[in-house]
């Protein structure tokens, strides 16, 4: 299948490259999901990881398939996949777990390990390519009214965390009520964060 990769750690390296396409039987236990892509965003972070400021490939080779934005639609699934069938759109999550407490409960995101595992980011290859195949636990399925924008669920992920963690942190000091709040950027995160801020009231 067509890829498009980088060298991690050669400056400008991106290029379209031909990679094997996985099977279901590289997720144990009939737990894999193979999904055909068909939308990836590219953001920042590829851009960074083609400069070659980070980034790794996954052990055993040296070019990591870029994309981490994705969206797709389920193609076969495994014996012991119950939740997804063939047709469904979905989207996969980037962060695997460690071996923190944060990963132990879940927070894969709120990771306190030194080496961390991310598709398209480090030591995982990403969904820059025409299929992936990864554990149904890691798949998020998509109503088909949400098509259009599915591939900007994982980019909003990231407002939400933030904006969940603005809120405990608002808890927590009890006393604070905010009227008013600056939005810093005018990408993706900053557009939903201001839309969420109008929904709640503040500007």
């Amino acid at each position: 299948m067509k890829a498009v990769a980088v060298y991690p750690g050669k400056p400008n390296s991106a290029h379209l490259t031909e990679a094997p396409r996985p099977d279901l039987e590289s997720v144990s236990n009939g737990r894999g999901v193979l999904v055909k892509v068909l939308r990836v965003g590219v953001d920042g972070t590829d851009r960074e990881i083609n400069e070659a400021l980070y980034g790794a490939p996954p052990p055993g080779e040296d070019f990591l398939i870029l994309g981490h934005e994705n969206f797709g639609r389920v193609e076969a699934v495994g014996p012991n996949v119950a939740h997804l069938k063939p047709g469904d759109y979905v989207v996969a999550t980037v962060r695997r777990p460690g071996r923190s407490l944060y990963d132990q409960i879940g927070l894969y995101d709120f990771t306190t390990d030194a080496v961390y595992y991310e598709r398209g980011i480090n030591l995982l290859h990403g969904y820059l390519a025409e299929y992936y195949v990864d554990d149904m636990e890691y798949i998020i399925p998509v109503p088909p009214s949400l098509k259009e924008v599915g591939v900007l669920l994982e980019p909003s992920t990231v407002m939400q965390k933030g904006w969940a963690q603005a809120m405990e942190i608002q808890h927590r000091l009890k006393v604070w009520r905010p009227q008013r709040a600056a939005v810093l950027g005018a990408g993706t995160i900053g557009l939903l964060a201001t839309l969420i801020l109008r929904l709640r009231g503040l500007r």
